[in-house]
Formats: structure tokens, sequence, C-alpha cells
């Protein structure tokens, strides 16, 4: 009797995995059978039509029957169910009226229950998932489809957006904890700024014998912010999660969406208050105009240790090689000049470039715009005080975020970005990473319920 005979006896199969797999998806297939025909039966009860004409009149819609359409399932499979339809009033506007009615017509029904662009939430969740995580959508669709969901690239990249740009709606509630409103917290505020090329298309008559119009693909810097809380010896608390956003836009619009997150914070009751990033252009003035708005007096900016390791490295190659040194000069004038800058004592760094290069002409104008620029206020680098005092010295947060959702996913060969769409990516892979999926889920397909709750719910027999 060979060692197969009772397994195939048993599971009917050799491949224990088959068997499994087998199981799954007829279960699924059962689960999914119950579903469409539990939501049939509600989307043709009366009195569910009658709770969505009243909706339907708020929107400035009328009934218009019923529809087979095609949903989605989590399997990924097309399931036929019966919609009620809802016509949109034309706009009055003269000329002749257009043919078609795109966009004119509604699923009240499905949007109320969630179901956007005939997309169950179930499906959502893993197609948001696997859109972000994986390093392209052609990489999604096959790993979706090893999980037994069928889907093609372009449709995933499609839903992604589509949900992208309902969630960008809801974006700063998703981050919404109840450990950000304790008191006495602890936050350290990070922002940066990453790089990836962006797809713009070419103005003008396209070329004759070109197939395509082309685009330019300059260099953009989307920017990252980072929220996250500090325990009392200044170190990062990894059972928080913190809050990442990013923005493809400019500097000003980024800021404001620092604000909005920061409006959600119990800012009040904070204990400490931390703003810390490298001294990039536009980013401490803007910093001091939200402290000054936010009426966050007792705040402290940091600039990011390392950063300001890596421009007085700049300070000391000019000075050595201005001055000639050997390697073991070198190596004695770095360690003093960087002892110096630990301490917060740039006055003393300014003393000793003013005194090994008062002979020479171009060094000294070089470093002294370096030390002036980058360095010109001193309290943003009292490392020592600030190690002494518990607190953070370095970004570190807000690089990793930058290499984890920009760089890995974003900043690839070949790859361009249309501004919304990088910002659509950027902003759900944050979500994904720091564990919020679920819960952006749910409030997404909330937006809806909770319009028609506003409208409706008064109206109702119940609510009397």
């Amino acid at each position: 009797m060979a060692v197969a005979d009772p397994i195939i006896e048993q599971l009917g199969t050799d491949n224990f995995a088959d068997y499994e797999r087998s199981v799954y998806n007829s279960y699924q297939e059962t689960a999914e059978r119950e579903i469409v025909e539990k939501l049939n039966v509600l989307l043709t009860t009366p009195e569910f039509i009658q709770i969505l004409k009243m909706w339907a009149a708020r929107c400035g819609c009328k009934f218009d029957g019923f529809r087979d359409i095609n949903i989605r399932l989590k399997s990924g499979r097309k399931w036929k169910v019966s919609s009620p339809v809802f016509l949109k009033a034309k706009p009055k506007k003269r000329g002749r009226s257009p043919k078609r009615q795109k966009g004119r017509l509604r699923h009240l029904g499905l949007e109320l229950l969630g179901i956007i662009k005939k997309v169950t939430p179930a499906l959502f969740e893993i197609c948001i998932a696997m859109a972000v995580l994986c390093p392209s959508f052609e990489v999604a669709a096959n790993a979706l489809k090893n999980f037994g969901v069928e889907m093609n690239q372009h449709l995933l990249q499609n839903i992604t957006h589509r949900f992208a740009d309902l969630a960008m709606t809801v974006r700063v509630d998703c981050h919404a904890q109840e450990a950000w409103q304790k008191p006495g917290i602890k936050i350290l505020i990070c922002v940066d700024g990453g790089r990836l090329r962006e797809r713009r298309t070419k103005r003008g008559k396209r070329k004759k014998g070109l197939k395509r119009q082309g685009f330019h693909s300059d260099w953009i810097e989307p920017r990252l912010l980072s929220i996250s809380q500090f325990d009392e010896n200044g170190k990062k608390i990894k059972s928080i999660a913190p809050i990442i956003d990013g923005s493809c836009g400019n500097m000003d619009e980024f800021f404001d969406l620092l604000k909005q997150h920061l409006l959600q914070i119990n800012l009040t009751g904070a204990s400490q208050i931390i703003f810390c990033s490298d001294n990039g252009p536009g980013i401490w003035s803007r910093t001091d105009r939200l402290i000054k708005n936010l009426k966050l007096h007792s705040a402290k900016q940091i600039i990011d240790y390392t950063h300001a390791k890596q421009n007085i490295d700049s300070v000391v190659s000019t000075i050595a090689s201005s001055l000639k040194l050997s390697k073991k000069e070198n190596d004695k004038l770095a360690l003093q000049i960087k002892n110096l800058l630990w301490n917060g004592d740039i006055a003393g760094i300014q003393d000793i470039a003013r005194e090994k290069l008062y002979r020479k002409r171009k060094a000294p104008k070089v470093v002294r715009k370096k030390l002036e620029n980058y360095f010109g206020d001193h309290s943003k680098f009292q490392y020592k005080t600030f190690e002494n005092n518990h607190l953070p010295t370095g970004s570190g947060s807000i690089e990793s975020a930058i290499r984890r959702i920009i760089n890995l996913r974003i900043k690839g060969t070949g790859m361009f970005w249309k501004r919304r769409h990088a910002e659509n990516i950027i902003f759900l892979r944050s979500i994904v990473l720091t564990g919020k999926l679920k819960m952006t889920c749910e409030k997404t397909c909330g937006i809806v319920k909770k319009m028609f709750d506003k409208n409706i719910l008064e109206d109702l027999p119940m609510a009397a």
C-alpha cells in the first residue's frame, strides 16, 4: 500500500495544499452567494427604496428603476445584483443637450452600504494594502492572483486612486487615536523631503510621426511629516503608531497639512513639544509662524545632529585644504570642532576658523558664510543640554519614513508620476505602514453614511 493512498482516500488528493485551497474556495463562493442574495433582498425592499427616495430628493435625483450591475466581492469575482438607480437632474444650460448621461446615474443603495465604485469594503482593504506594499501595480496584481483575487493591474490602479481620492477627504481623521489626547504627552515633530520624477505632459501640437505627445520628467521634492511620542529618556514610544503624511505641493501647502494634524492633538496638555529637522530653506521660518499661530510658546526647535555634523565637516575640510593639514592634524581639528558643536559653542567654532584663516583670502568668506547661514541660530544646536534634559537630538524617524514610503515605492528607475497620483500613494502607504488601513477604510466607507444621517435621519419616522 502506497503512503499516498490513505491521503487520497481521506482528502481526495495527495497534496494537502490543493485540498486546503479547494476547501477555502468552495466556502468562499458559498459565502459570497449568500452575501449577494441578502444584498438583492435588501436593495429591493420597499422600505429601503423609500428611504433612498427621501435621500435622493435632497441630492437632486429621482428614482429611475432597477438595473443589473456587477459588483466585486472579496474574491475579486463579479456578482450580479439588482441595484436601484437614481438619475441626477440635468443642469440648465443653453444649446444642445449632451447625448451621454455619464456621471448622472447614482447607485445610492450601494453607496449607503459602503460599496464604492462597485467594489466592496473587504476587497478594498486587500487591494490597497497590496498596491502600496508591492513595488508596482503589475507586481501587486500578480500577487493578488496568488491569493485567489482575479484583478488586472489597470483595474487595481484605478481602484487604488479612486479610494485615495475619497480617503483624502478624511485624511486627518484617519490618524485620530486616544493616545494623542492624553495629558502630559511628549511630542516630536519632524519634517523632511524626498525626491521623485514628475510626469508632466508636453504642451503644444504633437509632432508629425510621433505616436505620443511625450512628457517632461523633472525631479520634484515631495515632503513628509512625522509626529511621534517619546518617553522620559528621549526614546521613541514604539507602541504608539506615529502620524505620517506627505504632500507633493509647495511648502505652504505642506505646512497647512502639518497644522491640520497638530490641531487634532492635545497640544495644550503636552509636557514637551519638539520640532526637529535639518536646516533646509523655508522650514524654520514657517515653523516659527506655525508655533506663533498655534501659541506653542514652550516648543523647542532642534537642528538634526547628523545634518549639523555633515555641514560642520565642510567647514573642517575647507580649513584643512586651505592650510594643507596632514591627516593627523585634520582629525585633531575635526574632533575639536565637533566637541564644540556638541556643546553648542558655535561662537568657539567661529573663533577657531577666524584664528586659523586670518591670512587667507577666499576660505574665510566660505567658512563664515556657512557658519552664519546654517549655524546662525545657536539655540538650535545645544545638543549636550538637550541630552541632559532627555530630549531627542535627531530626526531619524523622518529619515526612515522617507526611505520606506518614498524611496522604496515611488523613487524608482523608470518611474514617473503625476503629482496627484504620487500624493495618493504617499498617503496610502503611510496609512498601511502605520497600521491604520482598516480604520481608514471604515471612515472612507462611512463618508456617504455620514452625509445620509445628516440629511435624512431627522425625517425618518423612527427619529421621532
